[in-house]
């Protein structure tokens, strides 16, 4: 089933006490009041056809109506709690109308708001501590979008047991991995180079780099990691052609048997960094458990 990030922002424009409601009655909502009718001012519209609402009413309800048809896992985001709150939809729920009374945002505080609702099924509550490491890497923006980043790591921790395998990191929680994994002892094992420290964000920063340091012996280390095979990803590779010379490192994680010197770049497996790393490696294991949540 697909995971969904739900955001119930200030841009709902709702009072306190609703978003509250939804809150805690296990709601997952959406605001979106006018419709082609043209009678808002008699009040907000009470339309669940996503055909009657235009731009991101029509697209927002339309993917309302498919959670609740297909069921999935949530994650929502609520104004004024630090945490958060993952659920489940089972499918052949229904979309519903909720009365609340609208925010301060706009000219219509107090006013009764129509929000469109789907009750979750079950839900967890997560601390600010522990929903941290999802909020990393949420959506930027947007009320409701199919969160394909986060991969199966919702799901897991509602049900309460973890994949411990490299897939159950999401992109970027593998090239912290595979960053501290350089920090470690472990790698020192593989005779690779240890980094003493980074030079730019993981991950965000360069086009062609996903981690950038130096070494102990003051040499730069730049590093691509991938989660595909080496073989249907030379072109990945080669982009670290321009950063190889001086006697600097140039590495790339994948998928693969195992280490290997590819034009003078070192070639390490990923799924033996989190062998070595989030499994052998004391530190290393109470990292992935933090990350995920445990």
């Amino acid at each position: 089933m697909k995971t969904y990030f739900i955001r119930h922002s200030s841009a709902l424009d709702l009072d306190d006490a609703t978003i509250k409601l939804l809150r805690t009655g296990n709601y997952i909502a959406i605001h979106y009041p006018t419709d082609k009718n043209g009678n808002f001012e008699d009040g907000d519209s009470t339309s669940l056809d996503p055909n009657d609402y235009d731009g991101r009413g029509k697209s927002s309800l339309k993917k309302l109506h498919e959670i609740a048809s297909n069921g999935g896992y949530v994650f929502s985001v609520y104004r004024g709690f630090e945490g958060a709150k993952l659920g489940f939809v089972k499918p052949g729920s229904k979309v519903k109308i909720l009365k609340g009374l609208w925010g301060r945002k706009g000219a219509y505080s107090g006013r009764e708001a129509v929000i469109k609702v789907i009750q979750l099924d079950r839900s967890k509550e997560l601390s600010a501590a522990e929903s941290i490491s999802f909020k990393s890497v949420q959506p930027r923006q947007g009320t409701i979008c199919h969160w394909r980043k986060v991969g199966s790591r919702v799901r897991s921790k509602l049900e309460g047991y973890v994949e411990k395998t490299v897939g159950s990191l999401t992109p970027d929680l593998q090239e912290v991995m595979c960053m501290e994994f350089l920090r470690s002892g472990a790698a020192e094992k593989y005779n690779l180079p240890k980094l003493i420290h980074t030079l730019a964000p993981v991950g965000r920063t360069l086009k062609d780099i996903d981690i950038l340091g130096v070494s102990e012996n003051n040499r730069i280390i730049s590093a691509q990691v991938t989660y595909h095979d080496l073989s249907h990803s030379a072109w990945k590779l080669s982009k670290l052609d321009a950063y190889n010379g001086q006697g600097n490192y140039t590495m790339y994680f994948c998928k693969c048997d195992k280490p290997n010197m590819v034009n003078g770049h070192i070639i390490f497996p990923i799924d033996l960094v989190f062998k070595e790393f989030c499994e052998n490696d004391k530190n290393g294991t109470l990292w992935f458990n933090q990350v995920m949540g445990e």
